[in-house]
């Protein structure tokens, strides 16, 4: 079963976590639904369906609530 999450991560001083993010991503590849991507240079945002063993490895702090997901 997937999931709706929604994940924030900013690179304003340092890119690691948008790498950390872009590997996460690259390693899951098709199980992972990219439903939108949105930057704003240094923030990025996505909007995805996850399977339950990904959302698992998701960091809590990279979640974010959205009309997308009901997360708070």
């Amino acid at each position: 079963m997937s999931r709706k999450v929604s994940i924030f991560v900013d690179d304003d001083e340092d890119s690691t976590e948008f790498d950390q993010v872009r590997e996460f991503l690259e390693r899951w590849g098709p199980a992972i639904t990219i439903v939108t991507y949105d930057t704003g240079g240094w923030e990025h945002y996505w909007d995805l369906l996850v399977p339950e063993s990904a959302l698992a490895e998701i960091p809590e702090h990279w979640l974010c609530a959205s009309e997308w997901t009901d997360y708070e």
